[in-house]
């Protein structure tokens, strides 16, 4: 039977700072999603749009909370590999989509580099985690 591999030393790090930004941010948008936006610079909520806004901020903490909490107390590779890989696949695409919209000035600047930012150290954070895992 094949040993279980590691985790490598930077994935607790890289896990502990995704679950403490998802909570930083998926709780807010949960709990009071128009305070939440306007802290970001986003205009005033529109009417009927509390429920997707609460919804986001659900699957932020579900997927990337409750995920990050798994990987930080898992201590085998094979158990948050597809996690690793999901989580660098989508921080690069959502890179872009902040990164392209501060750029053409779609949305509040703030709310923008602000979350392309967290999105680029998140991504830099995954992606020496799954380089540094034995192969």
């Amino acid at each position: 039977m094949e040993q279980p591999r590691p985790l490598p030393a930077i994935a607790r790090v890289t896990f502990a700072v995704h679950l403490i930004i998802a909570v930083l941010i998926g709780a807010p948008l949960l709990l009071v999603p128009a305070r939440a936006l306007s802290s970001f610079g986003y205009p005033a909520l529109p009417a009927g749009l509390g429920a997707p806004f609460r919804a986001y901020g659900a699957m932020i903490l579900a997927f990337g909370g409750l995920t990050s909490a798994y990987g930080f107390l898992t201590r085998s590779w094979e158990r948050v590999d597809y996690i690793v890989r999901g989580e660098i696949l989508f921080l690069a695409i959502q890179t872009i989509i902040f990164l392209l919209s501060a750029i053409l000035r779609r949305g509040p600047a703030l709310g923008n580099w602000l979350f392309t930012v967290v999105s680029v150290v998140m991504l830099a954070l995954f992606v020496i985690t799954f380089v540094t895992r034995r192969k």
